[in-house]
């Protein structure tokens, strides 16, 4: 893939992620952490570290029901993990495509004393 077509995918992408996010504005979703790879994907990551796994679940199927994604069944590790994935094409342009994903892991048990 020649530089140009890198930067043409990226530039869809970016005019993409702009609407998306206006559109969130208006909903007043949460916000999840973007990035636009050189091949144009845009991949939306709920944040793990900031809120509860109740919320994160709830973001994850928020954008994936926004974005009208295809969700592929949830992955549980042996360490309790969730591995939640949904790919998705941009409604206004097929050419945009990408996914939102979340790791999701199980409440820590602190005990009083550990922190």
């Amino acid at each position: 893939m020649s530089n140009g077509y890198s930067l043409r995918w990226q530039r869809l992408a970016h005019r993409a992620l702009g609407e998306f996010l206006a559109v969130a504005t208006k909903k007043q979703m949460p916000a999840l952490s973007w990035t636009i790879a050189t091949s144009g994907a845009l991949v939306g990551d709920v944040d793990s570290l900031a809120t509860t796994p109740e919320k994160q679940r709830a973001t994850f199927d928020a954008w994936a029901k926004q974005l009208d994604a295809k969700v592929t069944p949830e992955r549980v590790t042996s360490d309790g993990v969730a591995h939640l994935y949904a790919q998705f094409a941009w409604s206004k342009d097929s050419e945009v495509r990408g996914a939102i994903r979340a790791e999701i892991y199980p409440p820590m048990d602190v005990e009083d004393g550990d922190l």
